[in-house]
């Protein structure tokens, strides 16, 4: 599984403490973003990193990993085997499993194997399959399984497999990584069908292929170089939505039908302006428009009182205007790597936020933010600060606080007391 979040605080060559300050400033900063916000490695661009001597060796071991493991299970009775695990051991055809009718899981991933016959998932158990960067062009499901999770991600599929439509009880679909280009229309027929996961994929996103995504509750197609959303897009009833690092500039008039989105992401597109047609998206909880090209936040914004997530890092914003007052239940935003030159007084009010992301714009002050009562994690990092906010370092439930590249200047004395207020709060500085 590959972590898929932009971070944008990396460092090296640290101490061990430092490493993990580091690490934790990555995760509270990034963990909510958008989810392909980086395409996994390919196969073939995996092995790039590798002669062929490598490359030899590197599969004589795996088969001897296989053989062993293996042998290991012929010693095991077969009700006793719950799951098949053996990733990146370049076999080129896989074992027969049927007689492990009790396996709940099957991962066979990163292995040499363009067809897949039904065989390998004949367990009445079975439930989560996973075979990603096996270069699988066709693979089999049988009929009357229980499967309810398949990943097939960095394969060579250029449309979804149709013996899928044998899997009545599949909840979650994830083919990120492949060559398709439409959605069949019998994905209708899965009624159990909640997630579906297209990233990095060749889809246009047609009428048909809307149609045919309507009972689908999270649809994430990020990373297809879509540039227009059709224009019945309204008919879907998704309540997540992800279109991230695509080509975007407006959403279509029909997208206003979609209130009942709780979370949408449109990370990396081209929107100069957060589309009108999300004003009365009441029900939304998180929304995403980092690494766009925004120069304001529309008042509208404000009256999303349910809003708990704002992500609006990496544009063109000036000013955080009055009616974000009123999301009284905002517990995350980040406006990092903006054209901010001050933040409001009215921010210290915001008794929800937890975790704000500041840096990288042009402030030259802070209000009080001790007053925030939630208030954990601070970043202003990489800003024209002069006066240290010791509020906040001395608020007694801060998590962490980055500070660094500001213009802080510091008396002998200040530098003591905060080497002292470090050891019960994570501060970068």
């Amino acid at each position: 599984m590959y972590i898929q979040n932009n971070l944008y605080i990396c460092s090296v060559n640290l101490s061990r403490m430092k490493l993990r300050t580091s690490i934790l400033i990555c995760i509270s900063i990034s963990c909510v973003f958008f989810a392909c916000s980086t395409q996994p490695p390919t196969k073939s661009a995996y092995n790039a990193y590798y002669s062929e001597e490598q490359l030899r060796e590197m599969r004589e071991q795996g088969r001897a990993q296989a053989k062993a493991y293996f042998e290991k299970l012929e010693k095991m009775h077969p009700d006793s085997v719950k799951t098949l695990e053996l990733s990146w051991t370049y076999l080129d055809s896989l074992p027969d499993v049927s007689k492990y009718n009790k396996v709940w899981m099957i991962s066979f991933s990163g292995n040499e194997t363009p067809k897949v016959d039904k065989s390998l998932f004949s367990s009445d158990s079975l439930t989560h399959v996973r075979l990603e960067s096996c270069g699988i062009r066709e693979i089999e499901f049988p009929e009357g399984n229980r499967i309810e999770s398949i990943t097939l991600t960095n394969n060579e599929l250029t449309r979804i497999p149709s013996s899928i439509r044998r899997c009545k009880h599949l909840r979650s679909l994830n083919l990120e990584g492949n060559q398709i280009r439409h959605i069949p229309r019998w994905i209708l027929d899965l009624d159990s069908l909640e997630d579906l996961t297209l990233n990095f994929n060749q889809l246009k996103l047609n009428r048909s292929d809307i149609r045919h995504l309507s009972k689908v509750k999270q649809i994430i197609i990020g990373g297809n170089g879509i540039e227009k959303l059709p224009n019945n897009i309204g008919r879907l009833h998704c309540e997540s939505m992800n279109l991230g690092k695509n080509k975007l500039r407006a959403l279509p008039k029909s997208f206003a039908n979609l209130k009942q989105i709780k979370s949408l992401i449109f990370y990396e597109n081209k929107f100069e302006e957060i589309p009108e047609v999300l004003a009365d998206f009441k029900e939304l909880k998180h929304l995403d428009f980092y690494k766009n090209n925004l120069t304001q936040i529309p008042d509208f914004v404000g009256n999303m009182d349910g809003l708990q997530q704002l992500f609006l890092a990496f544009n063109k914003i000036e000013l955080i205007p009055d009616t974000l007052r009123h999301l009284k239940r905002l517990k995350y935003f980040y406006i990092h790597h903006n054209e901010l030159h001050f933040l409001p007084e009215w921010i210290t009010e915001m008794d929800s936020i937890e975790r704000f992301g500041v840096g990288f714009n042009h402030l030259l002050d802070l209000p009080d933010l001790s007053k925030m009562k939630s208030l954990k994690d601070f970043d202003c990092e990489h800003n024209l600060l002069e006066r240290f906010p010791w509020g906040l370092v001395e608020k007694p439930d801060m998590e962490i606080i980055v500070l660094r590249d500001n213009d802080f200047v510091m008396t002998d004395e200040e530098k003591v007391k905060l080497e002292e207020a470090k050891k019960q709060t994570t501060i970068v500085y």
